[in-house]
């Protein structure tokens, strides 16, 4: 009652603005008020001395010390800065002064009372003690004890307006974040805390109290929790997902600490808070990188990047930049998305010698001027189509693009001496059963059968699903999302690795200074994840029901679409590298002469617009392709 009543006058507007001009001249009242904590601490130890009742001569050596001992400890508290501190901000820091300040006031009124004890009076050896333990009583109990009730009576006054807040972590990461909190109460308001060892389960922190992950459930419906906020770094995959179930029972938001350093330091700001992504919920192993050995790959090189407007490759522009290259090229021939991807690269890096030339890899003669003008030391090939219905349309335009494109690039680069051509690949190039993926197999081959001729070192970098790219599926579930639904997903069983486009790239980058020549490099994905896990965990996210709130419609596997992804062809074997996210493919040597004959082919097919004898020639070298013919009848 107390507290709710001192929550109601803090809320009055006469008492806040009395407040700020007592704040603005409170020093000498601070002095004075300390000062007689200190008188009342050095009689108080006497009063225990001596039950309640003081013998005269000691009443009478307490009254000629007092001023001694008050000097003493004034002087020592204004040395630690004890008069100027913020009670309301008060910590172990402050108690720490207080401690050193009694400690050495001890010291010196043992030495004082030696010296002067004729003229004064002996101090009794128990009064030290007890004076040193009532000091720190009283000073520091005033301080915490005013803390307390300001922060009470500002939580209590703030309450309506304040989330009530479940954090979900390790204490070392949750302490941090719950302090904050609590010291400002206006927006959050923790009520539990769950710590996934059980090591503190029954305790409390800050008045809150700790449970451990089993009690999820029953403490969402108990304390009202409407907001989850995770502030656990390395949480399991498969216990994070749990908790985002029992959110979707109770219409919980959840949120996250981006930041992992931020998370083991212990340096916090509520802001940090950001709502929880798909990608949280994804099981993918953890990257790391050799960032000294890139770096020295990179450095003080001409990099050229195809496709640097597109997803992966403006990502890959941006890594590159880190590591400051001589100079950084970019190729796109799509205008829009080369010159946004410029105009951040040159907000970012100011210094840096950047090159953003609207281009196509299938423009032969011009590639070769390029090439002899910039003269780059690594290529990155990220420019191709990408789109499985559309190329299942227009395999001319696919064949053209990802296959014809990539020789004309590789003989640019072969002209101009370049050290190393890294090109990205897919796992839909794996046992392909699409024009997409089949053209992007036989770029594979003929770029692995290019090496060995030259002193360029080809290789290629082959992963799956990146999320966020241009046409993945994460951002079509957001926008149909955003319109209320349905989210569609093509069948119910179908499957796919998932991927970071900055993970992907970083792989990529490690893979191009690892590479000897003719390598497949594939990288380790982890587990398959449903595409339909990903639909519904969506929805969770949003706070809804998946299919009450918002259906999920299955439409049927789209021409050239796999239930499952692959990482090795049925000729290929797997082999490891000195990273452990990176495999190498390892498969039948590839004669350059046979494959420039079948480019030959291809060429003269492409120039007739001759589809069906392009599919036919598919067949031909790249044997485990299964085409499934696109019907114009069909839908995407």
């Amino acid at each position: 009652m107390l507290i709710r009543s001192l929550a109601s006058v803090w809320k009055n507007p006469l008492f806040a603005r009395w407040l700020d001009r007592f704040m603005a001249h409170r020093w000498p009242f601070l002095v004075f008020f300390q000062l007689s904590l200190l008188a009342l601490a050095y009689w108080g130890s006497y009063y225990l001395r001596f039950e309640g009742s003081i013998p005269q001569t000691h009443f009478r050596t307490m009254i000629r010390t007092l001023p001694m001992v008050l000097i003493i400890q004034g002087l020592l508290f204004l040395y630690h800065d004890l008069y100027r501190g913020l009670w309301r901000y008060v910590s172990f820091a402050d108690l720490q002064n207080i401690l050193r300040a009694t400690l050495m006031s001890l010291i010196l009124l043992t030495i004082m009372d030696f010296f002067f004890s004729r003229y004064l009076g002996t101090i009794p050896r128990s009064i030290y003690v007890l004076d040193w333990l009532l000091v720190v009583v009283f000073t520091g109990g005033c301080r915490f004890m005013v803390r307390h009730i300001r922060e009470r009576a500002k939580l209590l006054a703030e309450k309506p307006r304040a989330l009530r807040v479940m954090l979900v972590g390790p204490m070392e990461a949750t302490e941090p974040l719950l302090r904050e909190m609590v010291s400002h109460g206006n927006t959050f308001l923790p009520v539990i805390v769950v710590d996934p060892d059980a090591q503190f389960r029954g305790y409390r922190v800050y008045d809150t109290p700790i449970i451990g992950l089993r009690q999820i459930a029953k403490a969402l419906d108990r304390y009202r929790v409407q907001e989850i906020i995770f502030a656990w770094p390395d949480a399991p995959q498969d216990q994070l997902n749990e908790i985002i179930e029992e959110c979707k029972r109770w219409q919980v938001k959840v949120k996250i600490i981006p930041s992992i350093s931020e998370v083991l330091g212990g340096h916090f700001r509520l802001a940090d808070a950001r709502d929880i992504e798909l990608e949280d919920l994804l099981a993918r192993p953890p990257i790391y990188i050799e960032r000294e050995q890139i770096a020295d790959f990179i450095r003080d090189r001409v990099i050229l990047v195809t496709g640097g407007g597109g997803s992966i490759g403006s990502e890959l522009c941006r890594q590159v930049a880190n590591y400051q290259p001589r100079s950084l090229v970019l190729l796109e021939r799509a205008e829009n998305s080369l010159y946004e991807t410029e105009m951040s690269l040159r907000r970012r890096f100011p210094e840096l010698d950047l090159h953003a030339l609207v281009a196509s890899i299938n423009d032969g003669p011009g590639l070769e001027i390029l090439f002899q003008h910039y003269r780059p030391q690594v290529i990155f090939h990220a420019a191709a189509y990408k789109h499985v219905p559309l190329m299942e349309r227009y395999p001319v335009e696919a064949a053209y693009n990802n296959i014809l494109g990539t020789r004309k690039l590789v003989k640019a680069a072969l002209s101009a001496a370049s050290e190393c051509f890294v090109m990205i690949s897919t796992d839909k190039a794996v046992n392909p059963t699409s024009i997409m993926g089949v053209s992007k197999r036989i770029a594979e081959k003929y770029v692995q059968a290019s090496n060995n001729h030259s002193a360029t070192r080809f290789l290629t970098t082959r992963f799956g699903n990146v999320l966020g790219s241009a046409g993945s599926v994460i951002p079509i579930f957001k926008e149909q999302l955003a319109q209320g639904g349905p989210l569609t997903v093509t069948h119910p069983e179908i499957e796919r690795f998932f991927m970071t486009i900055p993970e992907a790239v970083q792989l990529v980058l490690q893979a191009a200074c690892m590479g000897q020549g003719g390598d497949i490099f594939v990288f380790k994905m982890g587990r398959l994840v449903k595409i339909r896990e990903l639909a519904e965990k969506l929805i969770m996210l949003a706070r809804r029901t998946p299919g009450e709130d918002v259906p999920i419609i299955y439409t049927g596997l789209r021409p050239g679409e796999k239930l499952y992804e692959e990482l090795f062809n049925d000729d290929e074997e797997p082999r490891p590298t000195a990273h452990p996210m990176l495999s190498c493919a390892m498969g039948p040597q590839e004669d350059i002469e046979v494959w420039e004959a079948h480019l030959r082919d291809i060429q003269a097919l492409v120039d007739n617009r001759d589809s069906q004898g392009l599919i036919d020639k598919f067949r031909l070298i790249i044997p485990n392709y299964r085409h499934y013919q696109y019907l114009d009848d069909k839908k995407d």
